[in-house]
């Protein structure tokens, strides 16, 4: 079957856009889930396959998404030539979060990052990536935009670090007054 450039372009913005979405809300799910056992203080082993389940399917959308960059790629370079990439700074950004979205996905998986700041990249790069997917248009430069970028991650990093450092001494608090209670109680 044969696909003429024009639906090539718009099938691999709508596998992206799909893989976009499936990986931005499970990566939300994923977070919260995170947070929410990091408050618990405990994960079961049910909590623990759940979240084995969703990494799954975080890569699904990730190999979907790997797809539709090399496909986009390979269309603006057959089209445009590499004029398209030089004066595109949408895209070359949109590459730039998408290799740090894979290089943090193997650095987790190998153990070579923390697992609280691990989420924090993945997150706030998905949103980002996401942001730059659906926003083709900025009229900004490279440089301005990483920038944006950055201090997205770093925005969310204090966010999320101050999320934890509540939810972790939120968790204590309460073990500790548990605790009391049943000393009191016996």
């Amino acid at each position: 079957m044969y696909l003429s450039e024009l639906s090539w372009l718009y099938s691999e913005q709508l596998i992206r856009f799909f893989a976009v979405g499936l990986c931005l809300g499970t990566s939300t799910v994923v977070m919260v889930m995170y947070y929410w056992l990091v408050s618990k203080g405990t994960t079961d082993p049910s909590e623990r396959n759940i979240m084995h389940i969703l990494y799954r399917i975080l890569r699904v959308g990730m190999g979907l998404a790997i797809f539709t960059e090399c496909s986009s790629l390979l269309y603006h370079f057959h089209v445009d030539n590499y004029i398209y990439w030089m004066d595109n700074p949408e895209l070359l950004v949109r590459l730039t979060i998408f290799v740090v979205i894979v290089l943090n996905a193997l650095a987790m998986q190998f153990n070579k990052i923390s697992m609280w700041l691990g989420p924090v990249i993945a997150g706030g790069s998905w949103y980002a990536y996401f942001f730059f997917s659906v926003w083709i248009e900025t009229e900004s430069t490279y440089g301005v935009l990483v920038s944006g970028y950055l201090v997205f991650l770093a925005v969310v990093f204090v966010v999320l670090s101050v999320l934890r450092l509540y939810l972790t001494r939120h968790h204590e608090t309460r073990q500790t007054s548990n605790t009391a209670v049943n000393a009191v109680a016996q």
